[in-house]
């Protein structure tokens, strides 16, 4: 019998002049080859792919936290408070979720992040709004997990977000993220990332190439 793991460990990505693409189209500006350069230690360890799921996961987390918090306060207050509270979450935690990129909390989001798990989430919440005609809290959380699940969010705030990013970081969100990765994998293998400074010098270079 086939056992299917609860979590894809991997992701699958395509290296190009310009970086790295994902299969879910996140962008790195860094070549395979000069990620593997700095960082070849770690990889004994975690081979990249590894650490580019993980990538994902966090840079998707804002969405996560909020497609969770949602439901979570439409049962406990009031429909528009609840809306208003899981978008200020989505962009609080947009903006300074690179920041905190912390391995042991990626179990957490893998878990939430999981569709299936989602959708009964939802499907619960929701049937109990209407069971109880809570009706505007109904329209709200189908509009929210659509609006969420479908990156209408993301992408209607996205320059705010963007330009929230620019004055915080020194590096793109996935890059600074992909980083701190790397940053706190060498520490947990006790390894050095003497080059780590160059790598960043890189990613700068092919980020204002790019644009």
């Amino acid at each position: 019998m086939k056992i299917v793991p609860l979590f894809r460990r991997e992701t699958l990505f395509v290296d190009t002049p310009r970086g790295i693409f994902t299969s879910s189209g996140v962008w790195f500006h860094a070549r395979e080859e000069a990620i593997r350069e700095y960082a070849a230690d770690v990889f004994e360890h975690e081979p990249l792919p590894v650490l580019l799921q993980q990538a994902e996961v966090w840079l998707r987390s804002p969405r996560t936290l909020a497609l969770w918090a949602l439901p979570a306060g439409l049962l406990a207050g009031v429909p528009l408070l609840a809306a208003s509270g899981a978008l200020v979450l989505y962009l609080a935690w947009a903006v300074l979720g690179p920041s905190f990129v912390n391995r042991p909390f990626l179990w957490v989001f893998r878990v939430l992040d999981m569709m299936p798990l989602q959708v009964i989430w939802y499907a619960v919440v929701l049937s109990l709004l209407g069971i109880a005609g809570n009706y505007l809290a109904l329209t709200i959380g189908l509009g929210g997990f659509i609006l969420l699940r479908w990156g209408l969010i993301e992408k209607l705030f996205e320059p705010l977000v963007e330009r929230a990013h620019r004055s915080l970081y020194p590096l793109p969100a996935s890059d600074q993220v992909l980083r701190g990765l790397l940053r706190r994998a060498a520490m947990k293998y006790r390894v050095s990332l003497p080059e780590l400074d160059r790598m960043e010098r890189d990613i700068w270079d092919t980020w204002y190439r790019n644009k």
